[in-house]
């Protein structure tokens, strides 16, 4: 619970018969008395008494003294009467504790807790001295800025302020009298039902208390107030900022259940300021309970080298990224409906347990604000650098206030491009993320980088996803994940949407890259770049996209995948994040379901108010370089023949008729197997084992391939029957029936993807309408401009030559065993 808040305005209202959860009991002790809750539990050695008391309104302007020197006033008071407690006073209140052995033992200490609280304070009392002394030590605790008394009232914590001067005994007195009465005071016990029946006999039998002065409600805050600043040199190192986040919540089970999660060192927050250009250090989070709601406080540093330059914004970034988090996590939990109950029984000391107890018997909600409502208050601390001769940060105090709101602005606005398209009934929620840019701003040097980032996200997402599948998308146009999963048991359609979501772009947009995960993904692609298909479809990629072979094979070549270090990964990771980033979401129930999966990835994306996420410029490319290239295979495999016809880049028109075109070769009727196959143009039997054909390298090097796998003896002359094919077809030899035969392949193709989710999510990604059906005429117009046999790049994969022993040397070495 952390540091407590204080309770509610009357006992009657929050402690009623049946309100309290199970296994927290409220005994009534008669008219004009506290009742006693009563923590059911065996297996102590002792029981334990507590008191809460709240001290909300009293002396606002003296802080935490009030508690502190109330505090002091009973446990001294209680010390004189023989019983051993331990008070501790804060902003909001005071509470003590102490144990008991016994039935006996629970109604002294009852009869002198009345005493200590309901007795008048004298001038001469020896209390006082005790008194004094806390409030010296409380002024020795003094907060550094003024700035900080929001943090202060939130904690519930004992810091002083420059008001902390030792109470007159008639101050006191009036402290007393407000405080130590009905509505602001709750006792519990821990331990047998001899203890607890104790206890409510023995305030039954004293004599009626007071009742106390009402709790007027607190200062609630408007929404996003603008940060406060101040100078918190000797607070935090030199040149270091602390950004401190206070957050009200109407209920307290809100902020205390939120308060696991935000804090969570591997949580959202954590990780998201980690990720960040000036990465930031989750350093506390606190929750408490308060009179009219709760508090969570959350402490984040900067250390002064991410602070050297831009340091305004970088601290606006910092502390607008943790504000909307909190916020989101504040109204996104669900409490359980048994929090108070689970506060008191978790604690493992009898006396932790009675005392959370107590306080949780105070605990109210804010009147007239809805339950999600959070009011977030922003304090910024700056020290001063080593080097005095340059700016002081705090002089800046303006220009960071200033960098914040545009910095929350710029967190209000999405950067996500979102596709969505609803499935009702689907059994998985579908999700890609990732980088429209695709293998655009790799050379040659880092082809492949692309991919080992998404291999690399997705080895980290495995580590603690549960229950959903994550994948690499790796391709020219696109580089990111593809998630999917069904739903849990009671999961609500939103929850399950979030939860993919969360997978996805925490793994993709904030999570580091871990050099742990980089070593055998780079593995993984070398692995897969010195396959023989592979060694060739490089070599035509190389031919295609001089300089850039990863326009062509996105998942890199052997050259680009061997200089790839964990800092170019790292490196490459950050400029995906940094730039344009797109969602597509199959989801299952609704399109509410859908936003939600769309929001939660949008959070996790850093940005900065005013920046520009756009893809680079596409280089010039230079032309493709037609010709033959030969491809060395090992001994004994089969041989291959890759034929690329370079299209013209960006023109989708061509890319659709050359797509067209693929499909009429396809297939055990279609062109090539006429051309190739047995009793065909090649008479004979087959010239080529396998074949097919298709487009690829688009958007920025798109090529119409023919791929020819067969028997070394028969693979030069299946090339040259290629080569006749595409010449005849450039000169007017496609018919009706191959359109309709292409149309039929397009057909079966489209309907193959369209049963499958994973390729809808992909389409669904790329928002790209399918090539309209081109007429015969463009079809003949398309061969007739692009068919072009000195155009053509053609790559010949052949098994290595293995030459025959020599007879003489076989024959020597027969001989020389004669």
């Amino acid at each position: 619970m952390g540091a407590s808040g204080c309770g509610a305005n009357t006992l009657r209202r929050n402690i009623r018969p049946g309100a309290a959860p199970s296994g927290i009991l409220t005994r009534t002790t008669g008219d004009a008395r506290p009742p006693v809750t009563v923590v059911a539990r065996e297996g102590d050695a002792l029981g334990a008494i507590a008191v809460a008391v709240a001290t909300d309104g009293l002396a606002g302007d003296r802080g935490a003294l009030v508690g502190v020197a109330l505090a002091a006033l009973a446990e001294k008071r209680l010390s004189l009467r023989g019983v051993d407690a331990l008070a501790v006073g804060g902003w909001n209140g005071w509470r003590l504790r102490t144990l008991v052995a016994s039935p006996a033992d629970a109604a002294t200490v009852i009869d002198a807790l009345r005493g200590a609280l309901l007795t008048p304070v004298a001038v001469d009392e020896p209390a006082l001295i005790a008194v004094a002394r806390k409030v010296e030590a409380l002024a020795g605790r003094a907060l550094v800025h003024r700035a900080l008394i929001d943090f202060a009232r939130c904690t519930g914590e004992a810091y002083g302020t420059a008001a902390d001067v030792t109470p007159t005994a008639a101050e006191l007195e009036s402290w007393r009298a407000a405080a130590h009465g009905l509505g602001r005071v709750a006792v519990a016990t821990t331990g047998g039902e001899a203890i607890a029946e104790a206890a409510v006999n023995a305030l039954h039998r004293g004599a009626p208390w007071p009742r106390a002065a009402v709790m007027p409600p607190s200062v609630w805050p408007a929404h996003e107030e603008r940060a406060v600043v101040y100078d918190a040199s000797g607070e935090i190192a030199p040149g270091m900022a602390r950004i401190v986040v206070t957050a009200r919540t109407a209920t307290a089970e809100r902020a205390v259940a939120a308060a696991s999660i935000v804090g969570d060192a591997r949580g959202p927050l954590a990780s998201r300021l980690n990720a960040l250009a000036a990465p930031a250090h989750l350093r506390t989070v606190m929750a408490t309970a308060h009179s009219d709601g709760g508090c969570l406080a959350a402490t984040i540093d900067l250390a002064a080298s991410d602070l050297s330059s831009d340091a305004p914004a970088r601290i606006a970034t910092a502390a607008s990224l943790a504000r909307q988090e909190i916020a989101f996590e504040i109204a996104d939990v669900t409490p359980p409906p048994d929090l108070g109950r689970l506060v008191a029984t978790r604690a493992a000391d009898p006396r932790d347990a009675a005392e959370r107890a107590a306080w949780w018997s105070l605990v109210g909600r804010r009147e007239g604000q809805p339950d999600t409502d959070v009011r977030i208050n922003l304090i910024v601390g700056i020290a001063a650098p080593r080097d005095a001769s340059g700016p002081a940060a705090i002089g800046r105090a303006d220009e960071i206030r200033s960098e914040i709101d545009r910095a929350t602005l710029a967190w209000h606005a999405p950067v996500v491009d979102a596709r969505t398209r609803v499935e009702y009934g689907q059994g998985d929620v579908w999700l890609l993320l990732a980088s429209p840019c695709g293998t655009l701003p790799e050379a040659a040097g880092d082809a492949g980088v692309g991919a080992a980032v998404a291999m690399s996200a997705v080895a980290k997402a495995a580590q603690g996803a549960r229950d959903v599948d994550v994948e690499p998308f790796v391709a020219t146009d696109g580089i990111g994940l593809l998630v999917h999963g069904s739903g849990h048991s009671g999961e609500t359609p939103i929850a399950h949407a979030r939860r993919l979501a969360d997978v996805a772009a925490r793994a993709f947009a904030a999570d580091a890259i871990e050099g742990g995960h980089i070593a055998p993904v780079r593995s993984a692609l070398f692995l897969h770049g010195s396959d023989d298909g592979a060694r060739a479809m490089a070599t035509l990629a190389n031919a295609l996209a001089l300089g850039h072979p990863s326009w062509v094979m996105a998942s890199g070549t052997l050259p680009g995948l061997s200089s790839i270090s964990d800092e170019v990964t790292a490196l490459r990771a950050s400029a995906i994040r940094s730039g344009p980033l797109r969602v597509a979401v199959l989801a299952n129930v609704d399109a509410a379901q859908a936003d939600a999966a769309v929001r939660a990835v949008d959070r996790w994306v850093a940005r900065r108010p005013g920046e520009s996420r756009s893809c680079p410029p596409v280089p010039a490319l230079a032309s493709p370089r037609p010709g033959t290239y030969s491809v060395e295979r090992p001994a004994g495999g089969p041989s291959e023949a890759l034929l690329a016809v370079p299209l013209v880049p960006g023109d989708r028109d061509m890319r659709g008729a050359a797509t067209w075109l693929a499909a009429a070769l396809q297939g055990p009727d279609g062109l090539l197997a006429r051309a190739l196959g047995p009793g065909g143009d090649g008479a004979g039997p087959s010239l080529a084992s396998a074949w097919n054909a298709g487009v690829v390298g688009a958007p920025y090097a798109p090529a119409l391939v023919v791929r020819i796998v067969g028997s070394d003896a028969t693979l030069d002359e299946a090339v040259a029957q290629t080569r006749v094919l595409l010449d005849r077809l450039r000169q007017g030899a496609i018919s009706e029936g191959d359109r309709a035969r292409a149309a039929a392949w397009m057909a079966r193709t489209n309907l193959a993807a369209s049963l499958d989710p994973r390729a809808r999510t992909v389409e669904l990604w790329r928002g790209e309408p399918a090539p309209m059906a081109p007429s015969l005429q463009v079809l003949h117009a398309f061969a007739s401009a692009t068919l072009r046999d000195e155009g053509l790049v053609i790559v010949a994969a052949r098994p290595r030559v293995v030459p025959p022993r020599s007879a003489n040397v076989r024959d020597t070495k027969v001989k020389g065993r004669d």
